[in-house]
């Protein structure tokens, strides 16, 4: 929901990384999520309120983080759901990032 279409312009924006991604769409996130975790997936929020900071985060079953926008955040229902509940952590009073510098930040810390 809210997200950007498949396009050249996401395509050229990702630099390709697109490619290497699996990219799944879905009419209800909570219900997709649940269906995940029956099959044996956690599920990770990024909240700036959590307590568990993201580089101390060790998954021990395949993971689908989840990342919320910039005002509102991950959804209530969603946050209820999740397994894991990640902040990153922020300095010089900084409050939040940008969902796709979050998303590098994901990657890159989970990879």
């Amino acid at each position: 929901k809210g997200s950007a279409e498949i396009s050249p312009l996401v395509i050229k924006a990702s630099s390709g990384t697109l490619f290497k991604s699996n990219i799944l769409r879905c009419e209800q996130l909570d219900s997709a999520l649940l269906d995940f975790q029956r099959h044996g997936y956690d599920v990770a929020v990024l909240d700036a309120e959590a307590d568990c900071d993201i580089d101390a985060f060790s998954p021990t079953a395949p993971t689908i983080y989840v990342l919320g926008n910039e005002t509102e955040g991950v959804s209530a229902s969603i946050v209820n759901l999740a397994d894991h509940r990640l902040s990153i952590p922020m300095q010089r009073g900084v409050e939040s990032l940008n969902v796709a510098v979050t998303a590098a930040l994901v990657a890159f810390m989970t990879s």
